[in-house]
């Protein structure tokens, strides 16, 4: 059995993924490497992306969480 998203829906879902992958890369590379060079603006830099894209990755679950809900989410 396959399941076939609509576009808008798969969008969501891409997002959510491509999001969570680079802040676990930032977390993961970026933050350590910052801070183990001394880096204090790339430091920064990486904090505030972070909690942008944190922020983003709530929506999107939200957005998908809803319309699972509605029975729209297909």
């Amino acid at each position: 059995m396959s399941i076939i998203l609509k576009n808008c829906n798969y969008n969501k879902v891409r997002l959510l993924n491509d999001f969570s992958r680079i802040v676990f890369y930032l977390n993961k590379h970026c933050d350590r490497d910052a801070k183990k060079e001394g880096h204090v603006h790339c430091e920064a830099l990486s904090k505030e992306v972070i909690a942008d894209m944190e922020t983003h990755i709530e929506k999107l679950r939200q957005a998908i969480e809803g319309l699972s809900k509605e029975g729209k989410f297909n």
